[in-house]
């Protein structure tokens, strides 16, 4: 066993507090079942980095949890952070700190657009983004995502369509995609870009699962162009690589000066522009010193890839994995099993023993789909695995 393994491998008792993706309540009333393997809620079953846990005990050791003043510290460091690994080079006052993605992308909707106006959304994609549109009385358009051989693509064709509508204002991207796990290259995002600056469309980039991508596959949507950059704006976090989404913590990148200012005026009238005091401290922890952890729970979650992928080829091959870019979310395809959606969640729950995402949860283009997380210790990886082998051999 080698360290990444021993660091990872520990099975940890989240129900020592309340957790939403293990509460057996939850699990109940949502699935029918309290004895399942909860694989429905993106966040990792692992310990965060020592980094960040010695910064929170630090800073609970210190005993004063008075108002904290804003630095340049936290801003310099996330600026950093995306400028050596991404290369993505933005000035540090284009950030601004807001409690979670989703009020991020909740705002910005509500800021750059009217009732009525349509929001772009590239389904299958993550659910939330639905409820947004439908929460803030904007219309839902669809801008397809196609599957050929095996891999996403966007369908650039209907998204210039939708783009030049003049009611259509924005367009929520996914990158890298949640569920399909899609890290889009250079190239497509210029693509994008142009298409959403033709037509004047601002493009909201939740971009939270980029800095677990494999062989550097994660590309920022605005820093393919000075052009993507002015109609861009980024949502990131350490939420979701550094495991700190019970943190609340998140930022918004804006490069364009009036945009950024509209959007850091509707913060500072709300009441809504401090985080809390461990929220500062660990996600500074996370950007200054957390690489090296990173880089290791990336490396044992493609080892996990690699055990969901020889399983399904060697043993379940009627269930196919969609070859992931990035995250630890894994979308995989049931569609030989010819179950409808019902069917398919049914299966899930009474036979493969699995609190997963069916996959038309995330819009009817993802009927017969459903998606996993792989952010746990192999052993119930494993388990999960082998639930599955046999739920599928009993319908073969």
């Amino acid at each position: 066993m080698n360290k990444t393994d021993a660091e990872f491998d520990e099975i940890i008792d989240r129900n020592q507090f309340s957790t939403l993706k293990f509460d057996r309540s939850m699990l109940q009333n949502l699935f029918g079942s309290e004895h399942l393997w909860p694989s429905w809620v993106a966040d990792m079953d692992f310990r965060a980095a020592p980094a960040i846990i010695d910064a929170l005990e630090g800073r609970l050791q210190h005993g004063v949890f008075g108002y904290e003043n804003t630095t340049d510290e936290l801003p310099q460091a996330v600026k950093n952070w995306y400028q050596s690994r991404y290369h993505w080079d933005f000035s540090a006052q284009d950030i601004i700190f807001t409690p979670r993605t989703l009020n991020s992308i909740t705002v910005l909707i509500e800021l750059f657009s009217a009732q009525g106006d349509g929001i772009i959304i590239q389904p299958p994609v993550f659910y939330d983004f639905k409820l947004i549109v439908k929460a803030t009385d904007r219309r839902l358009i669809k801008n397809a995502l196609t599957l050929q051989d095996g891999r996403y693509q966007m369908d650039f064709d209907d998204l210039e369509k939708k783009a030049a509508l003049k009611d259509n204002r924005i367009l929520i991207l996914c990158n890298p995609h949640n569920p399909v796990g899609r890290a889009w290259t250079r190239e497509e995002l210029i693509r994008v870009g142009d298409i959403c600056a033709r037509h004047d469309v601002l493009i909201i980039a939740d971009e939270i699962h980029g800095d677990i991508s494999f062989d550097n596959q994660y590309v920022p949507m605005a820093s393919v162009s000075e052009q993507a950059a002015a109609i861009t704006a980024s949502c990131i976090s350490t939420v979701k690589a550094f495991n700190l989404a019970g943190l609340a913590n998140s930022m918004i990148v804006i490069a364009d000066e009036q945009k950024r200012q509209r959007c850091a005026d509707w913060y500072n009238r709300m009441e809504i522009n401090k985080n809390n005091v461990f929220t500062n401290a660990a996600v500074k922890a996370a950007y200054l010193h957390g690489a090296a952890w990173l880089d290791r729970v990336t490396r044992y979650l493609q080892q996990n890839i690699e055990l969901v992928r020889d399983t399904l080829q060697q043993r379940i091959s009627p269930i196919k994995l969609i070859e992931p870019d990035a995250s630890y979310l894994l979308w995989l395809d049931f569609r030989e099993l010819n179950m409808n959606p019902k069917q398919l969640s049914d299966f899930l729950v009474r036979e493969a023993k699995m609190a997963a995402n069916p996959g038309h949860w995330f819009g009817r283009e993802g009927a017969g789909f459903a998606r996993i997380n792989i952010a746990c210790p192999r052993s119930v990886l494993v388990e999960a695995l082998q639930n599955l082998e046999q739920a599928v051999k009993r319908r073969m």
